[in-house]
């Protein structure tokens, strides 16, 4: 066994050792839904250490993400569900099946054509599983800040060659548009923060506000293509 796999033992050691009778007290009341809110924070601070552009937080960040994994599949694995290396295995087969360009064949892609590519197998994966018929939107999770979901929902549509009804459901709010205004990053950083500004002196929630407008845009979209 190689330094590298023993380190993962021990890791993996220590963490189920934490979760025994004897044990940490903390460690071991914990579940999957307790530890949502650290899973968060540790993807956060992996963000930071990237900003910083420092690779020693980026190091010890991403070692506490990895704990939070480890932990998460510790308690799947006490419950006869999955462990550690479960999800090794699947997610290895994944990346396997969804790059045919790098394990299959000699077909060489550009990145925007691996992108149709991944979308064309996930839509092929859940035909195999009998998930043809979820929402178009299922991909995309609820839990997502309300930006990124937007950005990611209008992405979808696009994808789906609705682009032409995604722009008349939007011209109906064309009134909040600021083109004239926003024109770079920094430009739309500045209308961000006095639009966050204007939501609290109003008492608005604009993450809950964008959350509902998303899921009334993700309906409106999912009756479409019933239809069609």
């Amino acid at each position: 066994m190689n330094s590298s796999i023993k380190d993962l033992e021990a890791l993996l050691f220590t963490i189920k050792k934490l979760r025994e009778p004897d044990g940490c007290p903390w460690d071991r009341e914990q579940t999957h839904e307790s530890l949502k809110k650290y899973l968060i924070e540790e993807c956060y601070e992996v963000l930071d250490a990237i900003d910083k552009k420092s690779e020693v937080d980026l190091r010890e960040e991403l070692g506490d993400l990895l704990f939070q994994i480890c932990i998460h599949s510790q308690i799947s694995h006490e419950k006869n569900y999955f462990d550690f290396y479960d999800i090794c295995k699947d997610v290895n087969l994944k990346m396997i099946s969804r790059h045919p360009h790098v394990f299959e064949t000699e077909k060489i892609l550009n990145s925007s054509q691996v992108v149709d590519q991944w979308e064309e197998l996930k839509k092929h994966e859940k035909i195999k599983k009998g998930k043809e018929k979820e929402s178009p939107f299922e991909s995309i999770p609820k839990t997502l800040p309300s930006l990124s979901r937007a950005v990611k929902t209008l992405k979808k549509i696009e994808k789906l060659n609705l682009k032409e009804k995604l722009e008349k459901y939007l011209k109906n709010h064309e009134k909040f548009l600021v083109k004239d205004v926003i024109i770079d990053e920094d430009s739309l950083g500045n209308f961000l923060l006095v639009l966050a500004n204007h939501c609290k002196e109003l008492k608005l929630d604009p993450e809950e506000s964008l959350r509902k407008t998303i899921n009334k845009l993700q309906s409106s979209f999912e009756e479409k293509i019933n239809h069609e």
